[in-house]
């Protein structure tokens, strides 16, 4: 599996720039890639260390593996 997207660990400043696809309850979706092997999602939390969050504008990476999206890495934007 490749550990970021296209191999590029994406900041908050360059995802808050980029269209919001979906807005869950925490999070943006702001990349999805089904075409990527494996399938990608990358999300943009809204929260904050304050909110009970381990990073502040943290970034969630998931893979689509066997028709489960899993969380593959979580780290600071």
């Amino acid at each position: 599996m490749k550990r970021f997207v296209n191999n590029h660990r994406y900041t908050k400043a360059e995802l808050s720039r980029m269209p919001t696809i979906s807005q869950g309850q925490f999070d943006n979706l702001q990349i999805e890639d089904l075409r990527h092997k494996p399938p990608v999602r990358v999300w943009l939390s809204r929260m904050r260390v304050e909110d009970g969050m381990p990073y502040n504008n943290q970034v969630t990476i998931e893979h689509c593996v066997d028709g489960r999206w899993i969380n593959f890495e979580q780290y600071e934007g």
